[in-house]
This record gives structure tokens, sequence and C-alpha cells, in this order.
């Protein structure tokens, strides 16, 4: 059943340029003074702040998923945000999918910025993993842990069958070398993962994590 599953998933989304495979360039982090007040009446902007506390950065995309709504109201929410001094943003150059483009990073003003392209896309993919995560998994905690041994990662603790559970998630990058005591990866693309994941590992990719569905169906196991 779990092949089938993940043939079909396959089949639907390769093609799809929704990955963050690998980091070329970062731009320079752009920084709002705080001179007038945030015009998001809605609420999302308080709810996006509390977000990026926990996940530290996410793309605009990231943001609609977890907060279910429209790209343009969560960048609107994202840039009143901006204009009040209280996040920041960069442009990140890369590789996604099978060609290149650029995406926006955001994150709190008082947090340091992604030190490299490579960085900012495992940081956009956690930020994937985080925004489903954050709404169907019961007990959610998320940690990101930013080191240079071990590069970015996440720490995420949950209500499981047996109680409390905690996984280490990996985003190994298209060349980066993976994080053996990780719990489960993710990689830009399923084709890559097959092929690379260790036995008895779960792992999902970028892919899978923008298309629609309910998150506990998106991970894998090797066996």
């Amino acid at each position: 059943m779990q092949e089938d599953c993940e043939r079909e998933t396959t089949k639907n989304l390769f093609g799809r340029d929704v990955s963050y495979a690998r980091g070329i360039c970062l731009g320079s982090a752009q920084y709002k003074r705080g001179d007038c007040e945030s015009i998001d009446y809605s609420g999302r902007a308080f709810e996006l702040l509390e977000m990026l506390a926990e996940t530290l950065m996410l793309t605009t995309g990231a943001a609609a998923t977890v907060l279910g709504c429209h790209r343009k109201v969560a960048g609107s929410a994202l840039n009143s945000l901006w204009w009040a001094g209280m996040v920041c943003w960069v442009n990140v150059f890369a590789e996604m999918g099978q060609y290149k483009g650029q995406f926006r990073l955001w994150f709190p003003a008082d947090v340091r910025p992604p030190k490299d392209a490579q960085e900012a896309c495992r940081m956009a993919a956690l930020g994937l993993f985080y925004a489903g995560a954050k709404k169907e998994v019961p007990g959610f905690r998320w940690q990101v842990v930013r080191n240079g041994r071990t590069g970015v990662v996440a720490e995420m603790k949950f209500v499981g069958a047996g109680g409390l559970e905690r996984w280490l998630v990996d985003a190994p990058r298209r060349g980066e070398e993976l994080l053996p005591q990780a719990d489960v990866y993710i990689f830009p693309g399923l084709q890559e993962a097959q092929s690379a994941v260790p036995p008895g590992k779960m792992y999902t990719a970028d892919e899978v994590l923008t298309a629609p569905g309910e998150l506990r169906k998106k991970f894998f196991q090797k066996t």
C-alpha cells in the first residue's frame, strides 16, 4: 500500500518546480526601521510573529499554508510587520526543481539572517514541514538548532500513540551529506530521496510537502 501511494505521489508531482534544491546566491537582508504602525488588522500578523519565534524563518508560501489563507493575504501580513520593523526578509537565488529562480525568506528582526544561500534553502524546506505539522500534529513543539557542526536541523516534539515523542528533522540540500542521527529527512525531490535515504529512515520531499493533502500521508519509509 505504501509503495503504491509513493508511486502515485511521484507521478503527480514530478515536474513541479517547487523544491529549494541548492542555494546559489544570497541577497542582503532588508531591514525597515519601525516608523509606522502595522496595517494588518486581521490578527494574522500577530500569529505569524508567534510562528516565526518557533521556526525562525518562513517563505511566503509556507506562511500562507500555516495560516490557511491565500499567499497575497500572508504577504500583506508579512509586509505590515516589515514596515513596523518587526521582521526582515532576504531574497534567495537557488536551484528550484530543474530551473533556477528566487524566493523570499522572512525572519524576525532580532534573528540572525541565514549565513548563506544553502542555509536559506534548508530553512525554507524546514518551514514547509513546519507549516503542515503545526496544524495537524497533536502536542506540536518545534525548535530550530543552528550550529556549525550539524548545520541547521529542527527538533519536533509531539504526542504520539506511546506518549511524548521526539523527531530530529534534517533537510539535506543537493550535494550535502545526511545527518546520521536524524529521524526524518526532507529532500528536494523524491527520486534523490529514494536513492540517498538510509534503510529504516523516514523521508519526504519539498515537492510533496507543497502539494495538497494531509501531512501524515506525505511520509515514506525505506525498507
